[in-house]
């Protein structure tokens, strides 16, 4: 199966009763890593009659899975804020008081665990600090340092390398050549751009990600990780590493704001065009 080594790892763990309470699951592809945990929990909850198609179904009385989608704040004002508030984390607390119906764990599961907004980190880390019985936490996250180090901290990571669908989507690719583009533009062009461009719905979402990962690539590059950086703009290769950090610290930082606040895209997108300019 894909990520055989990671399964097996935790398959380990509980066969020898040494499973922790709480796992990071992070890397890129996040259906993969979704499909991955259910298959895991079904795993954990084996011999159990009808748990298969229980967990296929979402329905399974030992589950619970958290989504943004779901969050009633998400969806004020008929907006998607993509965003996992604090009511959801109370209920999986309440989840987790209960003792198992089936199966020996009661077992909850995060996905984009980085849309978490400040309130239902905070109260999340509660969870974290006294969990009861045998309770399992599965975080899914593609941006796990968007997470309070204090979450982060009480979590055993388990990165995701490979598989899955890793090609650059053509609009993505359309969207980094338009990027890339204005970058070499003085500052008045770049503000166009920012004032002219879609930024509704999902796009300065997918804008941020799109920068993110092109600047992580451009990090590996320049520490000698990957030979990626042959493909690059000239100008680009000559960033410092300590450019690349404070770009992606501020692309971090204002993706946090995106997904768990109200945030001005136009002024976001312009602060970040004024950070990334060429090196001669």
């Amino acid at each position: 199966m894909e990520y055989q080594k990671q399964f097996d790892f935790l398959k380990h763990k509980f066969e020898t009763g040494n499973l922790s309470h709480a796992y990071l699951f992070s890397g890129q592809d996040v259906e993969s890593l979704k499909e991955f945990a259910r298959e895991f929990v079904k795993f954990i909850s084996k011999g159990v009659e009808g748990v298969a198609p229980a967990i296929e179904k979402e329905q399974f009385p030992d589950l619970l899975i958290i989504k943004s989608q779901n969050s009633k704040s998400s969806l004020k004002d008929k907006e998607d804020k993509q965003e996992i508030d604090v009511a959801q984390i109370r209920s999986a607390q309440d989840f987790l008081s209960y003792k198992p119906y089936y199966g020996s764990y009661k077992t909850v599961i995060i996905e984009h665990a980085e849309r978490m907004n400040p309130e239902a980190q905070s109260c999340f880390l509660k969870t974290l600090e006294e969990p009861k019985g045998n309770t399992l936490i599965l975080l899914i996250s593609s941006k796990p340092d968007m997470l309070l180090n204090t979450i982060f901290s009480r979590c055993q990571q388990i990165k995701f390398f490979g598989g899955g669908k890793q090609e650059t989507l053509p609009q993505e690719q359309k969207m980094l050549q338009d990027l890339l583009k204005v970058i070499n533009l003085d500052l008045a062009e770049k503000f166009i751009y920012a004032k002219n461009i879609n930024l509704d719905g999902g796009n300065f979402i997918a804008i941020l990600g799109v920068l993110e990962r092109y600047f992580r690539q451009l990090m590996l590059f320049k520490i000698g990780a990957t030979e990626v950086g042959q493909h690059l703009p000239s100008a680009l290769q000559n960033y410092p590493v300590s450019k690349i950090q404070k770009i992606l610290k501020l692309i971090g930082s204002i993706q946090v704001k995106a997904l768990t606040s109200n945030v001005n895209p136009k002024l976001s997108l312009e602060i970040i065009l004024m950070e990334v300019h060429p090196i001669k």
